[in-house]
């Protein structure tokens, strides 16, 4: 069969695979029909930890069960499904209270990461009845595809932030998993949201969702210019950004309630510190920061290093199993001290994967079905056919869409 895979560091390749079996009673095969490239394929490829040889990429899936295991309860072969992109390793014991990370770092980020994904013809699954997921009656495909990662990822801020009826909330990074969350956030209550982004398709997508209840107003990063309250400490906004400083006028200097970081860059952590709101602010944060292999590699060469040097002691004792640091180089995001309190500010940070598993995506999609929401309006590329997945892909990676999908298997979406 074909299949999309990792072959190193920025490269990837079509390669004939053996299909997979069926591994466990609690397992599925499935067929894709319609897929979604990710930024996370693209951090994968392009800026991820090492993977194993032809990993097979893909999580964002609607597929066909071929076969289902002996213990497979609630999924038939045939029937169209959404499959979590989050997918719990459930034979943990700590699983329910450590959903992403129960048994090892990052364990439930599993297709596309650990074992195959879903960019080739067949791909196997395990624990079904709980990763799989029923699209509600009437729900379109590409309805279900969007909520499958980006919807279920965007919902996560609203809800680790704790978003509530009245809030005032920044949501920081405007791409799909951000405009998810201005859905989640006006189903939650807040009245008024702060959208920051600049790209026009996005920022069209996130004006249409302003009404009377809650004003969506978009905050173009690159063309604000607004100066710092009268009367703050220029040490309150760290880097000088124009949001925020627009944000602290308009809240009359309190900050927002909640900020939600679903896009941005290095800077967006401290500036998401210094524009919440002191004593009850929350910073909800589900974006990927790239590492900085250059100051990694110092970081990893010092750590190296002064463990190595015996003569490397604490002053104070002369004691060789107390090393100090001599070099401090972290690959790091900051938290600016003056934002913070100094350690007393009372604003609450929290850095959360998307929740994931069946319960949680069928919650999601119920709610977007009775909403009347379409997330499908992020999609802004369709193509068709495994041969342009590798296309599909690279746009995402040079910004060319907000989500695409690639139908395959002849599936009416």
């Amino acid at each position: 069969m074909k299949a999309l895979v990792l072959k190193g560091r920025g490269k990837i390749a079509y390669i004939d695979k053996a299909e997979p079996k069926l591994l466990e009673e609690h397992g599925v095969l499935l067929e894709p029909v319609l897929v979604s490239p990710c930024t996370s394929d693209v951090h994968t490829i392009w800026q991820g930890s090492p993977k194993r040889d032809d990993l097979t990429l893909g999580h964002e899936v609607i597929a066909r069960v071929r076969k289902a295991g002996t213990g497979v309860k609630d999924f038939k072969p045939g029937e169209i499904v959404a499959v979590s992109a989050i997918t719990p390793d459930w034979s943990q014991p700590d699983v329910d209270l450590n959903y992403a990370h129960a048994g090892h770092n990052f364990s439930a980020h599993m297709i596309g990461k650990s074992i195959d994904g879903a960019f080739q013809s067949v791909f196997y699954l395990p624990y079904a009845d709980k990763n799989l997921a029923h699209i509600p009656e009437g729900m379109s495909l590409e309805d279900a595809l969007m909520c499958v990662d980006v919807v279920q990822t965007g919902f996560t801020a609203v809800e680790e932030a704790g978003v509530k009826s009245g809030d005032t909330v920044v949501v920081m990074g405007i791409g799909a998993i951000g405009l998810a969350a201005i859905m989640g956030s006006k189903l939650a209550g807040a009245s008024r949201i702060f959208a920051v982004g600049s790209r026009e398709d996005n920022v069209r997508i996130a004006e249409s969702m302003s009404d009377r209840n809650c004003r969506v107003e978009v905050l173009n990063y690159k063309t604000l210019n607004c100066d710092l309250p009268e009367g703050m400490h220029p040490l309150a906004n760290s880097t000088g950004s124009s949001v925020v400083n627009y944000v602290l006028s308009e809240t009359g200097t309190k900050g927002a309630d909640k900020v939600l970081i679903c896009g941005g860059n290095d800077y967006s952590f401290p500036q998401a510190v210094d524009m919440v709101k002191y004593g009850t602010g929350v910073v909800a944060n589900v974006m990927y920061y790239g590492a900085d292999t250059d100051v990694q590699d110092e970081e990893y060469r010092n750590l190296t290093n002064d463990m190595k040097d015996p003569d490397n002691a604490s002053p104070e004792t002369d004691d060789p199993r107390e090393k100090k640091r001599t070099n401090t180089v972290i690959d790091s995001i900051q938290i600016p001290k003056f934002s913070m309190g100094r350690g007393m500010a009372g604003k609450t940070l929290k850095f959360s994967l998307s929740k994931g598993g069946r319960e949680n995506l069928e919650r999601v999609m119920k709610l977007i079905g009775e909403n009347d929401l379409h997330p499908s309006v992020f999609i802004t590329e369709r193509y068709s056919g495994i041969d342009k997945i590798e296309q599909a892909i690279y746009d995402m990676k040079d910004r060319k869409a907000i989500k695409i999908a690639v139908e395959l298997n002849g599936i009416s979406c």
